[in-house]
């Protein structure tokens, strides 16, 4: 969406990750589509919404925001580094999902 031949295009990319695809993904992968996998109900997930989707979110930007900018890690070692880092964040998560 953002070509590598615009100005300040890994920032465009960053914030374009950060500010939209970060809380979409989170609340309907994460809250909606988990709640449904544990058979629960509208109001359970608006319940989860309301109290874990926000904090939830600020760790997201304050866990994958400084490694996605900066990426220094070489190419065939950057899925293991994403894996590592994903291990606590969806350890972390699991935590909220309690």
């Amino acid at each position: 969406m953002v070509p590598t031949t615009v100005p300040y295009y890994r920032v465009k990319r960053l914030l374009l990750d950060r500010l939209i695809f970060a809380p979409a993904f989170l609340l309907l992968f994460f809250f909606f589509v988990m709640n449904i996998q544990e058979g629960k109900r509208w109001a359970d997930f608006q319940s989860k919404v309301n109290s874990s989707y926000w904090p939830a979110l600020k760790m997201n930007w304050k866990v994958w925001t400084p490694f996605q900018f900066i990426n220094y890690v070489p190419v065939e070692f950057r899925v293991l580094f994403a894996n590592m880092v994903a291990l606590f964040w969806y350890a972390y998560l699991a935590s909220v999902r309690k």
